[in-house]
């Protein structure tokens, strides 16, 4: 059942890179997000404490619900459906990503990481969340895509940091899921307060305020 977690997570980020459409790709990090908080749960269920659990939880509901929750009306509201002529489209970011994809499976067999316990898919899917992320980030204009793509590296390290839970603090953990949020909330103001002085979130055009 971890490995199909960690599967579909990887099927996520290969969905995020396939798509320009904005509404497509807040739905699918969340998504992503609910596989997440689902594997935290199920990953220690046989010796399931109670760290562990709020930590899933926490996961589960700010990840799959809170974030999509706040990025839609942004995205409403400066009136964003699609990623229009970014550097490499979806069809190029998708090969990237099948590429991205095999070397994270080959660098995965040579990276060894405490926890025999660990599923042996975890640090390959980890290495590719946070490319696909990257990648996102540096291949869309949109703030919005952009948003996304950073969530995306964050949940690349999310599944890391629960596949080594026992060796990763708890309070680290909730710490970075807070720090997330609220980072989050600041962005969607960001974003609006973006759109409202410039009339468009494309942050390629930000290099004409430079004197």
């Amino acid at each position: 059942m971890n490995d199909l977690l960690i599967i579909l997570v990887v099927l996520s980020n290969i969905r995020l890179l396939s798509t320009s459409r904005i509404e497509s790709l807040i739905t699918w990090i969340g998504v992503q997000g609910v596989l997440l908080g689902l594997f935290a749960l199920h990953a220690r269920w046989v010796h399931l404490t109670a760290d562990v659990f709020v930590v899933g939880l926490v996961a589960l509901v700010l990840k799959g619900f809170v974030f999509p929750w706040l990025l839609r009306p942004v995205a409403n509201v400066v009136h964003v459906s699609q990623e229009v002529d970014p550097y490499v489209g979806p069809m190029g970011s998708t090969l990237l990503g099948m590429v991205a994809l095999v070397v994270s499976l080959w660098l995965g067999t040579r990276l060894h990481i405490p926890g025999g316990d660990m599923s042996r898919l975890v640090v390959p899917a980890t290495l590719f969340s946070v490319f696909c992320g990257q990648l996102l980030i540096v291949s869309r204009k949109k703030a919005l895509s952009q948003v996304v793509g950073f969530l995306a590296m964050e949940n690349g390290a999310f599944l890391l940091g629960v596949g080594t839970l026992y060796y990763a603090p708890f309070l680290v953990e909730i710490g970075v899921l807070l720090d997330m949020f609220v980072a989050v909330l600041i962005w969607t103001v960001l974003i609006r307060y973006l759109d409202r002085a410039f009339h468009h979130i494309d942050t390629d055009q930000l290099q004409h305020l430079k004197g």
